[in-house]
């Protein structure tokens, strides 16, 4: 097996386990009445754990030089309150108000929000094909939302707000990090980052006063998504893309939408319709407008 073909198959594994780690979030939410506000929290902060000692384990002497360097450390604290956090709240809340696929589609649309900014930052226009990868984009968020009924949604309007909200928090995922990932990698700045997330979502929303339940299916539903749907899917979709490069990999990851989907209708019954079908491979295809340079 060549390297190549095994940074792909890697990298589409990370994605496959995001992907089903939506439809475990949605079981749990939907099925299982666990609060979104209290499973996003349990999430960052166990995650960020487990992923701060695989730094410490693998990169020991970064990670001495990297807790010992203030402003970056403080950097990433406020990455994890404003990224990370954000992210993870809105991605859940938005599958506990439609489902796991259409949920990770409309988080796609980050793609766009990040390419307005690139412009604005730049000062330049969008060139055609980056008008094409916005117009495929903004048309497949309309038929998933209305189903091309211009007088009505077809999701929810919580639904709606929610997946927008999931793709300007993932946009401000995607760049704030960025000099932080240049010189410290992506493991220890996201684990801590998660930590720190947790940690303030803890106090900010006051997690101890929401009442909670478990059971055998609940602890098994925490775990997957804590150690499956986040730690590995983080660290082989990481291994994968220093094989095949950011862009493919970003390409590969359209892997996630795909198994959200097919997990939810499946293992769910969650129906999907032809014109939703249409909506996510209009909003996927922008990742391919974009991706060639």
């Amino acid at each position: 097996m060549t390297k190549y073909t095994k940074g792909i198959l890697i990298t589409i594994a990370g994605a496959a386990c995001w992907g089903i780690s939506g439809t475990c979030t949605q079981y749990l939410c939907s099925v299982q009445g666990v609060n979104s506000v209290w499973l996003t929290q349990i999430r960052l902060i166990f995650a960020g754990i487990i992923l701060i000692c695989l730094g410490f384990l693998t990169e020991r002497e970064k990670f001495h030089e990297f807790t010992h360097t203030p402003k970056d450390f403080c950097y990433c604290m406020a990455f994890g309150i404003c990224g990370l956090m954000f992210t993870q709240y809105a991605y859940t809340t938005s599958i506990s108000k439609t489902n796991s696929g259409t949920a990770t589609v409309l988080q796609y649309f980050s793609v766009v929000i990040v390419l307005i900014a690139s412009c604005i930052a730049a000062r330049k226009r969008p060139v055609f094909r980056e008008i094409l990868g916005i117009f495929s984009s903004i048309t497949g968020i309309f038929l998933v939302a209305t189903h091309g009924n211009f007088s009505s949604l077809y999701i929810s309007q919580e639904g709606l707000v929610w997946g927008l909200l999931s793709a300007v928090a993932a946009a401000i995922y995607i760049m704030m990090p960025q000099k932080l990932m240049k010189k410290w990698g992506s493991i220890l700045p996201i684990g801590w980052g998660m930590f720190f997330g947790g940690i303030a979502f803890f106090f900010l929303m006051r997690v101890w006063q929401i009442p909670m339940s478990f059971d055998r299916e609940i602890v098994f539903g925490l775990i997957f998504i804590v150690l499956v749907g986040t730690v590995c899917a983080f660290v082989l979709f990481l291994m994968g893309s220093t094989y095949i490069g950011p862009a493919r990999g970003n390409m590969v990851g359209c892997v996630e939408p795909l198994v959200a989907t097919l997990t939810s209708a499946t293992v769910l019954h969650t129906v999907f319709l032809p014109m939703d079908i249409l909506g996510f491979v209009l909003i996927l295809a922008t990742v391919f407008i974009l991706a060639r340079k």
